[in-house]
């Protein structure tokens, strides 16, 4: 009994002694909000920053402020056990931002050297990279690929390959893709030790003579063409890139190669896919991990799948909904291939895939309406156009430049704009077979090399952009869009200009997953 009050005893002392804020030997205890230090303002709830440039906050105390010591610290909002980085030591925030972008939770600590009572205040810090919003225009310029890079101030960065890398690419602009979130790849130390750098943005750019890919915050060099590769080609002849869901492919040499983060190639393309007997077409369109691709030879839709070898020949119809089977196969064969691209959805979706063919016996024009993401189960699926005749007449059949309304994926609800490769948009209404001309003409003399209209309803992204050439150097427009609609407001509402001929673009927002 005696070890049981000694122990009880010894406890409500222990309590006692750690709830004093102070012990004045009175036993007059204090309420710890009437010492602890007092926040009066200068901390917001929410703050953004861009990386690599100065955030700047300064808090107001009450009473001395020379009184506290001070902590500036941030961690990953979705992981709250990851260990946080100390952004700095002084009442006064002046911090050089290099978090990495994503979502964090700031966190201001102020504690009274004397009593350590401490205030803390909590915001949602948002990081953007520079690079994470604006547009890259792949140019063409004494022989060489590089990107110019227009930043969210409007301000034209040109030529930021070589910039930051000291090098450009060889040859001609073929195309340029991104993903927010889905390139991995291993880092060796000076001791040999490797590290996986797992699910980071890479923007990949292809010339006619080469392939890089890039770190999507700070475009440093991630790959080159020797070690992006399982096995290196035997033949270079790059055709271009695009982004999947899970991860990149590369068309090379008549033939598909895919980074896929479910493999065991991590960060680099793997083995090229059969093409049996096949002329790939070097038009593609994504969704999901599949690749919607041509083959010129017989004249019929390819399909790819990134973790099945075997090409899909074998188009339908369309699909029963409820067994995910095709019904009524209507094979289309012996056309050539005038367009094909997919539609804008929303944020890491993508809608419909449109192909254009003429029959090369007939000369009769069809529009197809395809979903590309069905090739993982071994079909091509036509989700509602069936081969709809485009009358010869329309401007369409003669269009160069091409480009898909966005914002839905239900069927034939779009349009396809075009040029004929002069200063005009129009574009063609596939569901009452209408045109709506010239929509947009630029001045006489320029080239219209590239149109896209950047779509994504989740994060209100809404806006068109019309690239042109002129004498050896590259025009950008954009364009508002009149509400939903598939009308485009004029003026422009902003123009850019550079040197050199630009062959295509990528517009970037912090937000997207992915460019199409």
């Amino acid at each position: 009994m005696k070890h049981i009050l000694k122990y009880t005893f010894s406890l409500i002392l222990t309590v006692y002694l750690f709830g004093c804020i102070k012990d004045t030997g009175n036993y007059e205890y204090l309420d710890p909000n009437e010492v602890a230090p007092v926040l009066v303002s200068g901390i917001e709830d929410t703050y953004s920053a861009i990386s690599l440039e100065k955030m700047t906050i300064d808090p107001l105390l009450e009473g001395d402020e020379s009184l506290y010591d001070y902590a500036w610290f941030a961690y990953p909002a979705t992981i709250v056990s990851t260990q946080c980085d100390t952004l700095g030591k002084t009442k006064k925030l002046d911090y050089t931002v290099t978090l990495a972008s994503g979502t964090y939770t700031l966190v201001f600590r102020a504690t009274d050297k004397i009593n350590k009572t401490s205030v803390y205040k909590r915001s949602t810090l948002t990081v953007s990279s520079i690079f994470g919003i604006g547009y890259y225009i792949n140019n063409y310029e004494n022989g060489r690929t590089d990107v110019d890079f227009i930043d969210r101030n409007g301000l034209v960065n040109n030529n930021i390959l070589k910039e930051i890398n000291g090098e450009d690419l060889p040859g001609k602009p073929i195309r340029s893709t991104y993903i927010i979130n889905r390139f991995s790849y291993y880092v060796t130390s000076g001791d040999g030790t490797k590290t996986k750098m797992t699910f980071k943005p890479a923007v990949l750019v292809c010339s006619d003579e080469d392939m890089r890919i890039y770190h999507g915050e700070n475009m440093q060099l991630l790959k080159n063409w020797e070690n992006a590769f399982l096995e290196t080609p035997v033949v270079k002849k790059p055709q271009g890139v695009w982004g999947h869901s899970n991860g990149f492919m590369l068309m090379n040499n008549n033939s598909v190669s895919f980074i896929d983060n479910n493999g065991s190639n991590v960060g680099e393309f793997g083995y090229p896919y059969p093409v049996n007997d096949m002329k790939l077409n070097s038009k593609a369109t994504v969704m999901s991990s599949s690749v919607l691709m041509y083959d010129d030879n017989a004249g019929e839709l390819v399909g790819y799948y990134a973790r099945t070898h075997t090409p899909v020949k074998n188009a339908v119809v369309k699909a029963s909904p409820l067994t995910l089977g095709p019904v009524g196969e209507a094979y289309f064969t012996n056309c050539d291939l005038v367009y094909m691209g997919t539609q804008s959805y929303y944020a890491n979706v993508a809608g419909r895939s449109y192909v254009i063919v003429k029959d090369r016996s007939t000369n009769v024009y069809k529009l197809w309406q395809i979903g590309a993401s069905n090739i993982q189960y071994g079909y091509i699926y036509d989700y509602g156009a069936g081969g709809l005749v485009i009358p010869s007449s329309l401007g369409i059949v003669n269009g160069k430049v091409f480009a898909l309304k966005g914002g839905s994926s239900t069927a034939l609800n779009t349009v396809i704009y075009y040029s004929t490769g002069d200063n005009k948009v129009s574009y063609y209404n596939p569901a009452n077979q209408t045109e709506i001309k010239d929509i947009i003409t630029l001045p006489a003399g320029e080239e219209i090399t590239y149109i896209e209209h950047h779509y994504d309803w989740y994060f209100k992204i809404n806006s068109f952009s019309v690239l042109s050439n002129k004498n050896g150097n590259w025009i950008l427009r954009t364009y508002d869009m009149v509400g939903e609609t598939p009308e485009v407001a004029l003026p422009e509402k902003a123009t850019y200009n550079g040197t050199g001929l630009a062959k295509n673009l990528i517009y970037r927002h912090a937000n997207t997953y992915i460019t199409y």
